[in-house]
């Protein structure tokens, strides 16, 4: 359907043409060429838009998964932290009980 209008419409500006000087002809050409360079290019933009766009999309959908990831990261090294700082804490509290264990044998044993 849209080769037959594109014949229609060949076919009138043929009729068109006829009764139009040389000059009013090249000029017609001349601005239908134009017209048709104007139509490729912005057929051109929109394309590159439409990647644009497509690009812009994956990258906010991979930053959002980033964002994610970095905060169940960030979740982890707190429980992390929390689990260090109690090992820590025992790990004193023994070590205070073996110096204690020590001093108590050190005690008994000059006796």
């Amino acid at each position: 359907m849209g080769d037959d209008l594109g014949d229609l419409a060949s076919t009138q500006c043929t009729l068109n043409h006829r009764g139009l000087s040389d000059d009013e002809r090249s000029e017609n050409a001349l601005l239908r060429s134009r017209i048709d360079e104007q139509s490729h290019l912005i057929m051109i933009l929109k394309q590159r838009s439409d990647e644009a766009m497509q690009t812009a999309d994956s990258l906010n959908k991979r930053n959002t998964l980033l964002e994610d990831e970095s905060e169940q990261i960030s979740n982890n090294l707190t429980v992390q932290m929390r689990r260090y700082d109690v090992l820590e804490s025992r790990f004193n509290d023994l070590a205070s009980n073996h110096r204690q264990m020590i001093e108590v044998s050190l005690l008994h044993t000059s006796f």
